[in-house]
């Protein structure tokens, strides 16, 4: 059984004189954006691992994560896909101080998925057509926690807050002796495969306290809604160690950040997909958008991260959407709790002025990010900075080469931008020398 767990044709002059704005200016921008967070002490976010036990075919299979960071507080949902029986499921996540908890909805992830996610048009015909349809290329997207409870202290380990957020026991703790965290979460129900042991402990060395979170015993739950996780000021730092928990040999993540400005990676390749190379299928209607993103991440090794999007986004076309769907059909969008008081519209609203906190409502940008994460991957964290390139990734592409069969009409005569594609060796040569010089780059990079 398969669940989820529940944390957008300027003439030349025109083109060309915005190109040269975005250049001088991109600087003096990003510049600024980074200088924000210089204040903030660098801290990891709340991107969990998964920890089962070893007796369990249960496996992490993709992340979905939302990392929403102002000058005062960051906060990070991940939805994790797995197979396995969920009420087996432990999420275990690496925390400086104190963290706040509360609980979100999948809803989120659909919004801002359609909101950035990658739309191909086919190649232009020379002729009226009657309809032009979409095709979405990318992955499908589709209360405040309660005080924390004072427990008896045990034994090397400090118990920071304890607390019963909607179907999970959730408890924020730090070991102040080697081993007895280890301990501690054996003793308490947390099976901690040997291969996690390092990495807790290296996390441990560093300072870093954890967030312990599993299903309530008994509740019945089949499937779980994700938990939002909140830390004072503006972070930028992923624990991708942690994340290895629980994964396979390649795990694909879908990394939407909400900040002021556009936002890439600092410490790995950055890549994109060549538009030239986007090809139109019209035997199957589709393009070969995913076999180009894939090839482009997986031919680095699995250590670039590709930006899809990246654009100006509206809170207010949100929490209109959000409103509009909860008015017209309540109790579909997983906001809510149906055993409280809280209605699903005080819970979405308290949803979304967390994810959007802080910041200045003119400057918000939504960016996608895309990873096909290996182990190499996962060995070290992810830190993000401001994009030196301050212009929008459009979402929007058309496809100007093709294959197939293309429909008639207006008698069978195309454009002349309409040409078909030559061999699919361009595409494979391409994909071979972005992975040769990535993996130079990053040699390079190393060795500085």
């Amino acid at each position: 059984m398969r669940s989820r767990f529940l944390f957008l044709l300027p003439v030349f002059l025109a083109r060309s004189l915005a190109r040269s704005l975005a250049r001088s200016l991109a600087p003096a921008l990003a510049f600024a954006l980074a200088l924000s967070f210089l204040a903030a002490e660098p801290r990891a976010s709340a991107c969990g691992g998964c920890i089962v036990p070893p007796e369990e075919n249960t496996q992490v299979t993709g992340h979905r994560m939302i990392l929403a960071t102002s000058k005062t507080q960051t906060t990070l949902y991940d939805q994790i896909e797995y197979t396995g029986n969920p009420e087996s499921f432990a999420w275990f996540l690496p925390i400086a101080g104190e963290v706040q908890l509360g609980l979100s909805s999948d809803a989120m992830f659909a919004y801002l998925g359609d909101a950035s996610q990658v739309v191909v048009y086919p190649p232009p015909l020379d002729c009226v057509s009657s309809s032009r349809g979409d095709v979405g290329l990318a992955s499908a997207e589709g209360s405040d926690s309660d005080d924390g409870v004072n427990v008896p202290p045990e034994e090397g380990v400090n118990i920071i807050a304890q607390e019963v957020v909607g179907p999970y026991e959730t408890v924020q703790l730090e070991a102040t002796s080697p081993g007895a965290l280890t301990m501690w979460l054996a003793k308490h129900g947390y099976v901690v495969p040997a291969d996690v042991e390092p990495i807790i402990a290296a996390y441990q060395q560093e300072g870093f306290g954890f967030l312990a979170m599993k299903l309530v015993p008994g509740e019945g739950v089949t499937s779980m809604r994700p938990v939002r996780v909140t830390t004072p000021g503006g972070s930028l730092a992923l624990p991708l160690r942690m994340v290895a928990a629980g994964t396979g040999a390649i795990t694909p993540v879908t990394l939407y950040v909400v900040s002021e400005g556009r936002y890439q990676v600092a410490n790995r390749p950055n890549a994109h997909v060549p538009q030239p190379l986007i090809v139109w299928d019209w035997d199957e209607s589709i393009s070969n958008y995913r076999t180009l993103r894939d090839g482009v991440v997986d031919n680095t090794g699995g250590l670039a991260w590709l930006t899809e999007s990246a654009a100006p986004f509206s809170k207010q076309q949100l929490v209109n959407r959000v409103t509009q769907t909860i008015n017209n059909t309540p109790g579909t969008t997983g906001w809510g709790d149906p055993m409280s008081d809280v209605t699903e519209l005080d819970d979405a609203s308290v949803d979304l002025e967390t994810l959007f906190a802080g910041m200045d409502e003119q400057s918000i940008w939504v960016t996608r990010m895309y990873a096909r994460l290996t182990r190499e991957a996962l060995s070290e964290d992810l830190v993000l900075g401001a994009s030196l390139d301050q212009t929008p990734v459009q979402r929007v592409v058309q496809a100007h080469a093709w294959t197939g069969t293309p429909p008639p009409c207006g008698g069978g005569f195309f454009s002349c931008s309409l040409q078909p594609t030559s061999t699919r060796n361009d595409v494979a040569a391409f994909l071979a020398g972005t992975g040769l010089l990535a993996a130079f780059a990053w040699a390079r990079r190393r060795r500085g």
